[in-house]
């Protein structure tokens, strides 16, 4: 556990949570891709203990939005349990391999994958599911798509909803609105899993997290609603233009990662000549 030095700034603790909340509520996510910047930036907090702070923020605005869902949305517990069994074995191996990949490239191969998801959302009304399957084969592929989900999030510190709720979708023919309600419950217990540990390794700041949850609860149960008030193609194309502003934003910051790599490489070649 860690704390500020001083008090945050109130005004920008409430936006981050309201806005943070809002994000998870109306597109079934974290909320993590709005309040880690912010924390990051006006509230000073470090990298890591802005991660660690917002799962712990995360843990409660996702639970609230899935109430509010599922007060509205049929779903199913049965992909719920698969999609996080997956989620927690790709999350750890993710983790693990961060440390081995280069993670800038990676990022920009993922920030054209959620551009190309985006896109079919977008262009494509009716969507036939790539896989017609029950029982079984269709828990085996939710745990797959938990996987794939929880190894992106692991390696990349991205929300794994990004993968979640398209390849439900995509994948094995969920509707749009009951896909985000399922991956708000797996968010819930995979944001758990992470903030525990964060919590243990001193990386979350809890006067922070006093200070953006309160508003990041009604910002969830606002979004929840704003999304049950759209029909089920206008909440997609919603979705599928905030996950292609992520794609971009992740192409983006690798591109200016590689070129600081480049150089400071260029900056250590005169001395290494010498």
């Amino acid at each position: 556990m860690t704390a500020t030095a001083k008090r945050p700034n109130a005004a920008i603790a409430g936006v981050t949570g309201a806005a943070g909340g809002f994000l998870s509520g109306i597109l079934g996510g974290g909320g993590g891709a709005i309040m880690v910047p912010l924390m990051t930036g006006p509230l000073k907090l470090r990298q890591h203990v802005a991660h660690g702070t917002s799962l712990v923020v995360i843990i409660v605005t996702a639970a609230v939005a899935a109430v509010a869902y599922a007060a509205n949305e049929s779903i199913s517990g049965r992909l719920v349990a698969a999609l996080l069994a997956g989620a927690v074995i790709g999350a750890t191996l993710g983790a693990r391999a961060a440390v081995r990949i280069p993670a800038t490239r990676l990022r920009q191969v993922f920030g054209l994958f959620l551009i190309t998801v985006s896109l079919r959302l977008l262009v494509v009304e009716t969507i036939d599911p790539l896989l017609d399957i029950s029982g079984v084969a269709e828990f085996l592929a939710a745990v797959a798509i938990g996987f794939a989900g929880g190894l992106a999030s692991g390696a990349l510190g991205v929300g794994g909803g990004a993968i979640f709720v398209p390849a439900l979708v995509l994948v094995l023919g969920v509707g749009q609105h009951e896909a985000q309600g399922i991956s708000l419950w797996v968010i819930v217990g995979a944001s758990l899993m992470g903030a525990l540990a964060h919590y243990r390794q001193g990386t979350v700041d809890v006067r922070v997290a006093k200070w953006v949850a309160p508003l990041a609860l009604p910002g969830a149960v606002a979004g929840a609603f704003a999304a049950g008030a759209l029909s089920g193609r206008s909440l997609q194309v919603v979705f599928a233009v905030v996950l292609s502003a992520i794609g971009v934003q992740m192409l983006v910051t690798a591109r200016r990662r590689l070129r600081a790599e480049h150089a400071a490489l260029r900056a250590l070649a005169p001395g290494d000549a010498a």
